[in-house]
């Protein structure tokens, strides 16, 4: 086991949530581990009391550069506290989150849900999605990932709030002009949030106990949601994922995010453009901070040279330069008139005045993204 020293300059509390979770990770039994789990708990517990974010996001970020595998079990824990509520003798609750996938050429909606919407909202939710014993509340807010909680404890404190509305058969108003103001992108995500309250051991969602599979349930929720969320999101061209526990949900997302936000910037283009996709070119890049941080995908037209749009593809987890990352990248672009696959490393650079990425021309040169002076102001592709 690696030892801390006083030289890694960690708190001490810091310093004892590390040891903890190298100690459970290294674990040779079921019966150690559970004795490493009760003692990592309990300090996480007492952190989450005190509202030290810090001190959880230290620990992970020490174990995320010193052992890897010991940073993914601690991460699940403080995670699976974050989002669930266990202590109480006689319930189980969990926050949900309500993910969809948005692009459109108009600015995309957040904020207030309208009581019918939610009204359907929940409706939905219990029939399609969760077991027949459950209860739930939904939080009345669309939110951007600008307006997520800020930290592990905010996670908890909203899924308490949620929780208490769930077990006296209300939804929750939340105050979205208290939110920061979303960002403006081509293509963005949603969520909606909710909590799931059940006896204690009773299953949550319908796979638990019907025999359907989380794909057949995918399909379901899709089919009947489709007129709900396209009366809260008008304008608007969308993806709805399967609800699920908040950091599951919200890591497949993560990952849907990549190609979705591609696929709606050739749409984007060419409506605005009034081209096909044949017309475009996409000019793939590597960018560095000493390791592979991102691809950028660069977007013009074929008869020119400028980049018109940009679409930023983050590498994910354990996703690393062995990693086929380009081909899937190419397999989401299927359909351009070209595409181009640089190899050289790029440098990680931004626009000085506004701050935005700059993004590979097909001479390997960083461009702003401009559309033709023409065509009015348009936001970002995220």
């Amino acid at each position: 086991m690696k030892r801390i020293s006083a030289s890694s300059r960690l708190s001490r509390e810091t310093a004892k949530l590390v040891r903890l979770a190298l100690a459970l990770h290294a674990s040779g039994s079921q019966l150690e581990s559970l004795s490493w789990q009760q003692q990592v708990n309990k300090l996480i517990s007492s952190l989450f009391q005190k509202k030290q974010n810090e001190t959880l996001e230290q620990a992970l970020d020490y174990l995320w550069t010193e052992n890897p595998p010991a940073c993914d079990v601690l991460a699940q824990l403080i995670e699976s506290y974050a989002e669930s509520l266990v202590d109480a003798a006689d319930t189980d609750a969990v926050l949900i989150a309500i993910p969809l996938l948005v692009w459109s050429r108009y600015a995309i909606p957040t904020g207030q849900i309208s009581k019918p919407r939610l009204r359907e909202l929940r409706e939905q939710v219990m029939t399609h999605l969760l077991a027949s014993s459950a209860r739930l509340a939904i939080s009345d807010v669309l939110f951007s990932p600008d307006q997520l909680p800020r930290g592990f404890t905010e996670t908890r404190a909203l899924l308490q709030q949620l929780a208490q509305c769930a077990v006296s058969g209300e939804d929750l108003h939340m105050d979205s002009s208290e939110l920061i103001a979303a960002g403006e992108f081509v293509a963005d995500v949603r969520y909606v949030f909710a909590a799931v309250v059940v006896d204690k051991g009773a299953p949550l969602f319908r796979w638990q106990q019907d025999e359907i599979t989380q794909s057949e349930a995918l399909q379901t929720w899709q089919l009947h949601t489709k007129s709900t969320f396209a009366a809260m999101l008008p304008g608007c061209h969308f993806q709805s994922l399967l609800p699920n526990a908040f950091f599951s949900a919200w890591r497949k997302l993560e990952h849907e995010a990549r190609g979705f936000s591609l696929r709606a910037a050739i749409f984007y283009l060419c409506e605005m453009l009034n081209v096909v996709p044949g017309d475009l070119r996409a000019v793939i890049a590597p960018f560095y901070d000493q390791v592979l941080e991102e691809y950028r995908i660069g977007f013009s037209l074929l008869r020119t040279p400028q980049v018109l749009h940009g679409v930023v593809w983050p590498l994910i987890g354990e996703e690393s330069e062995e990693t086929d990352i380009v081909s899937q990248i190419e397999h989401e672009l299927g359909g351009l008139g070209k595409i181009v696959v640089l190899t050289t490393a790029m440098p990680m650079e931004f626009c000085d005045d506004c701050g935005s990425p700059l993004f590979p021309n097909a001479d390997a040169e960083l461009e702003h993204p401009e559309m033709p002076e023409s065509d009015k102001v348009m936001p970002q592709l995220h």
